[in-house]
Protein backbone atom coordinates (compact mmCIF):
# COMPACT_ATOMS: atom_id res chain seq x y z
CA UNK A 1 0.00 0.00 0.00
CA UNK A 2 1.47 3.35 -1.02
CA UNK A 3 0.35 6.83 0.04
CA UNK A 4 1.76 9.96 -1.62
CA UNK A 5 2.19 13.11 0.44
CA UNK A 6 2.30 16.78 -0.52
CA UNK A 7 5.33 18.18 1.28
CA UNK A 8 4.95 21.46 3.15
CA UNK A 9 6.92 24.59 2.30
CA UNK A 10 7.93 26.04 -1.08
CA UNK A 11 9.39 23.59 -3.60
CA UNK A 12 12.73 25.38 -3.88
CA UNK A 13 13.22 25.19 -0.09
CA UNK A 14 14.38 21.60 -0.49
CA UNK A 15 17.49 22.77 -2.32
CA UNK A 16 18.49 25.61 -0.04
CA UNK A 17 21.63 25.36 2.08
CA UNK A 18 21.16 26.38 5.69
CA UNK A 19 23.85 29.05 5.80
CA UNK A 20 25.07 30.15 9.21
CA UNK A 21 23.40 27.46 11.33
CA UNK A 22 26.30 25.03 11.49
CA UNK A 23 28.98 23.38 9.34
CA UNK A 24 27.87 20.08 7.82
CA UNK A 25 30.30 17.15 7.76
CA UNK A 26 29.04 16.52 4.24
CA UNK A 27 31.14 13.61 2.90
CA UNK A 28 29.64 10.34 4.08
CA UNK A 29 32.27 8.31 2.20
CA UNK A 30 35.07 9.84 4.29
CA UNK A 31 33.79 8.33 7.54
CA UNK A 32 36.11 6.05 9.51
CA UNK A 33 35.55 2.29 9.72
CA UNK A 34 37.02 2.11 13.24
CA UNK A 35 35.81 5.27 14.99
CA UNK A 36 32.40 6.89 15.11
CA UNK A 37 31.81 10.32 13.62
CA UNK A 38 29.44 12.34 15.83
CA UNK A 39 26.73 14.43 14.19
CA UNK A 40 24.83 17.22 15.93
CA UNK A 41 22.50 20.02 14.95
CA UNK A 42 21.39 23.10 16.95
CA UNK A 43 17.74 22.49 16.06
CA UNK A 44 17.86 19.15 17.92
CA UNK A 45 19.90 19.73 21.11
CA UNK A 46 18.84 16.47 22.78
CA UNK A 47 19.68 14.27 19.80
CA UNK A 48 22.92 13.25 18.12
CA UNK A 49 24.03 10.57 15.68
CA UNK A 50 27.11 8.32 15.63
CA UNK A 51 28.08 6.78 12.30
CA UNK A 52 30.99 4.78 10.88
CA UNK A 53 31.79 2.84 7.73
CA UNK A 54 31.13 -0.88 7.52
CA UNK A 55 32.06 -3.67 5.12
CA UNK A 56 29.00 -5.53 6.29
CA UNK A 57 26.66 -7.52 4.06
CA UNK A 58 26.98 -5.85 0.63
CA UNK A 59 30.49 -5.41 -0.75
CA UNK A 60 29.17 -3.67 -3.88
CA UNK A 61 28.14 -0.47 -2.12
CA UNK A 62 29.16 1.77 0.74
CA UNK A 63 27.55 0.67 3.99
CA UNK A 64 27.39 2.37 7.38
CA UNK A 65 26.25 1.54 10.89
CA UNK A 66 25.65 3.72 13.91
CA UNK A 67 23.39 4.93 16.69
CA UNK A 68 20.79 7.62 17.15
CA UNK A 69 21.64 8.93 20.64
CA UNK A 70 18.81 10.48 22.63
CA UNK A 71 20.44 11.15 25.98
CA UNK A 72 20.34 7.67 27.62
CA UNK A 73 18.58 5.97 24.67
CA UNK A 74 20.54 4.62 21.71
CA UNK A 75 18.84 3.39 18.53
CA UNK A 76 20.94 1.26 16.17
CA UNK A 77 20.77 1.64 12.38
CA UNK A 78 22.25 0.25 9.19
CA UNK A 79 22.53 2.35 6.02
CA UNK A 80 23.24 0.95 2.55
CA UNK A 81 23.78 3.09 -0.51
CA UNK A 82 22.02 2.27 -3.76
CA UNK A 83 23.65 -0.21 -6.13
CA UNK A 84 22.39 1.74 -9.13
CA UNK A 85 23.11 5.42 -8.45
CA UNK A 86 23.51 6.56 -4.83
CA UNK A 87 23.96 10.17 -5.95
CA UNK A 88 20.46 10.43 -7.45
CA UNK A 89 18.34 7.53 -6.16
CA UNK A 90 15.66 8.01 -3.49
CA UNK A 91 16.10 7.31 0.21
CA UNK A 92 13.99 4.75 2.12
CA UNK A 93 13.58 4.44 5.88
CA UNK A 94 12.60 0.89 6.88
CA UNK A 95 11.33 -0.46 10.18
CA UNK A 96 9.94 -3.83 11.13
CA UNK A 97 6.97 -4.09 13.43
CA UNK A 98 6.27 -6.42 16.31
CA UNK A 99 6.11 -4.27 18.33
CA UNK A 100 9.59 -5.40 19.33
CA UNK A 101 10.74 -6.74 15.95
CA UNK A 102 14.32 -5.89 14.95
CA UNK A 103 14.77 -4.45 11.48
CA UNK A 104 17.44 -7.11 10.96
CA UNK A 105 14.45 -9.27 10.01
CA UNK A 106 13.81 -7.04 7.02
CA UNK A 107 17.52 -6.80 6.29
CA UNK A 108 18.34 -10.52 6.35
CA UNK A 109 15.07 -12.20 5.48
CA UNK A 110 13.14 -9.82 3.22
CA UNK A 111 14.37 -6.73 1.38
CA UNK A 112 17.97 -6.25 2.47
CA UNK A 113 21.11 -6.58 0.35
CA UNK A 114 22.12 -9.98 1.74
CA UNK A 115 20.68 -13.19 3.16
CA UNK A 116 22.18 -15.29 5.95
CA UNK A 117 23.56 -18.62 4.67
CA UNK A 118 25.47 -19.83 7.73
CA UNK A 119 26.81 -18.87 11.14
CA UNK A 120 29.27 -16.37 9.62
CA UNK A 121 28.29 -16.17 5.96
CA UNK A 122 25.83 -14.26 3.79
CA UNK A 123 24.90 -14.22 0.12
CA UNK A 124 23.89 -11.39 -2.20
CA UNK A 125 20.17 -10.69 -2.50
CA UNK A 126 19.54 -9.63 -6.13
CA UNK A 127 16.04 -8.38 -5.22
CA UNK A 128 17.18 -6.03 -2.48
CA UNK A 129 15.51 -2.64 -2.36
CA UNK A 130 18.95 -1.05 -2.49
CA UNK A 131 19.10 -2.12 -6.14
CA UNK A 132 17.31 1.21 -6.75
CA UNK A 133 17.40 3.14 -3.46
CA UNK A 134 19.54 4.21 -0.52
CA UNK A 135 18.04 2.52 2.52
CA UNK A 136 18.08 2.70 6.33
CA UNK A 137 17.17 -0.20 8.60
CA UNK A 138 16.47 1.11 12.12
CA UNK A 139 16.06 -0.92 15.31
CA UNK A 140 13.41 0.97 17.25
CA UNK A 141 12.27 1.53 19.93
CA UNK A 142 15.10 0.90 22.43
CA UNK A 143 15.65 -2.70 23.60
CA UNK A 144 14.86 -3.90 20.05
CA UNK A 145 17.73 -5.54 18.17
CA UNK A 146 21.02 -3.76 18.88
CA UNK A 147 19.32 -0.69 20.35
CA UNK A 148 19.79 -0.16 24.07
CA UNK A 149 19.14 2.26 26.92
CA UNK A 150 20.76 3.22 30.21
CA UNK A 151 19.24 3.92 33.61
CA UNK A 152 16.00 2.13 32.76
CA UNK A 153 15.08 4.65 30.04
CA UNK A 154 12.34 3.55 27.64
CA UNK A 155 10.00 4.80 24.95
CA UNK A 156 6.42 4.65 26.19
CA UNK A 157 4.43 5.69 23.12
CA UNK A 158 4.64 5.91 19.34
CA UNK A 159 4.70 9.72 19.30
CA UNK A 160 7.86 9.74 21.41
CA UNK A 161 9.42 7.24 19.00
CA UNK A 162 8.37 9.48 16.10
CA UNK A 163 10.16 12.49 17.62
CA UNK A 164 13.40 10.50 17.77
CA UNK A 165 13.13 9.33 14.16
CA UNK A 166 12.28 12.82 12.87
CA UNK A 167 15.35 14.25 14.62
CA UNK A 168 17.55 11.51 13.17
CA UNK A 169 16.32 12.02 9.62
CA UNK A 170 16.72 15.79 9.83
CA UNK A 171 20.25 15.57 11.27
CA UNK A 172 21.30 13.08 8.59
CA UNK A 173 20.01 15.17 5.68
CA UNK A 174 21.46 18.36 7.15
CA UNK A 175 24.97 16.90 7.42
CA UNK A 176 25.11 14.85 4.25
CA UNK A 177 23.92 17.49 1.86
CA UNK A 178 24.06 15.40 -1.30
CA UNK A 179 20.81 13.81 -0.06
CA UNK A 180 19.03 17.15 0.41
CA UNK A 181 15.96 17.41 -1.77
CA UNK A 182 16.02 13.68 -2.40
CA UNK A 183 12.65 11.94 -2.12
CA UNK A 184 12.22 10.15 1.20
CA UNK A 185 9.90 7.15 1.61
CA UNK A 186 8.95 5.77 5.05
CA UNK A 187 8.26 2.03 4.93
CA UNK A 188 7.37 -0.75 7.32
CA UNK A 189 5.37 -3.93 7.79
CA UNK A 190 3.17 -5.55 10.43
CA UNK A 191 3.07 -3.18 13.43
CA UNK A 192 5.01 -0.79 11.20
CA UNK A 193 1.51 0.01 9.94
CA UNK A 194 1.08 1.83 13.27
CA UNK A 195 4.57 3.33 13.39
CA UNK A 196 4.90 4.71 9.88
CA UNK A 197 1.76 6.92 9.68
CA UNK A 198 2.68 8.54 13.02
CA UNK A 199 6.30 9.02 11.93
CA UNK A 200 5.16 10.55 8.65
CA UNK A 201 2.71 12.87 10.38
CA UNK A 202 5.40 14.02 12.83
CA UNK A 203 7.87 14.62 10.01
CA UNK A 204 5.28 16.46 7.94
CA UNK A 205 4.40 18.70 10.90
CA UNK A 206 8.07 19.18 11.78
CA UNK A 207 8.78 20.53 8.31
CA UNK A 208 6.88 23.69 9.19
CA UNK A 209 9.07 24.21 12.26
CA UNK A 210 12.20 23.48 10.23
CA UNK A 211 11.30 26.18 7.71
CA UNK A 212 10.67 28.67 10.52
CA UNK A 213 14.08 27.78 12.04
CA UNK A 214 15.80 28.29 8.71
CA UNK A 215 16.43 24.57 8.22
CA UNK A 216 15.69 22.87 4.92
CA UNK A 217 12.57 20.66 5.25
CA UNK A 218 12.60 16.98 4.32
CA UNK A 219 11.17 15.96 0.95
CA UNK A 220 8.75 13.37 2.38
CA UNK A 221 7.21 11.75 -0.69
CA UNK A 222 5.37 8.57 0.33
CA UNK A 223 4.74 5.98 2.98
CA UNK A 224 4.67 2.25 2.26
CA UNK A 225 2.84 -0.27 4.43
CA UNK A 226 3.05 -4.03 3.99
CA UNK A 227 1.88 -7.17 5.71
CA UNK A 228 4.37 -9.82 6.85
CA UNK A 229 6.15 -11.56 4.00
CA UNK A 230 4.85 -9.23 1.28
CA UNK A 231 7.72 -6.75 1.03
CA UNK A 232 10.08 -8.51 -1.33
CA UNK A 233 10.37 -6.22 -4.35
CA UNK A 234 10.85 -2.47 -4.52
CA UNK A 235 9.18 -2.27 -7.92
CA UNK A 236 6.08 -4.00 -6.55
CA UNK A 237 5.68 -1.50 -3.71
CA UNK A 238 6.68 1.95 -4.97
CA UNK A 239 4.87 3.87 -7.70
CA UNK A 240 7.61 5.36 -9.97
CA UNK A 241 8.16 9.08 -9.33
Amino acid sequence: MVFRLQASGPANAFNQHDEGLFTPIDDLSARSSSDFTHLNHPAFPNHSVRVKKSDFCDGEVQAFTGYIDVEARHLFFYFFESRRDPDTDDVIYWTNGGPGGTSSIGLFMELGPCRITGANTTERNPWSWNEHANIFFVDQPVDVGYSYAEYGEAVTNTQQAADDIVAFIAIFFEHFTKYKGRALHLAGESYGGRYIPVFASALYDRNTALVQAGVTPINLTSIMLGSNGSCTSLEEKVIPL
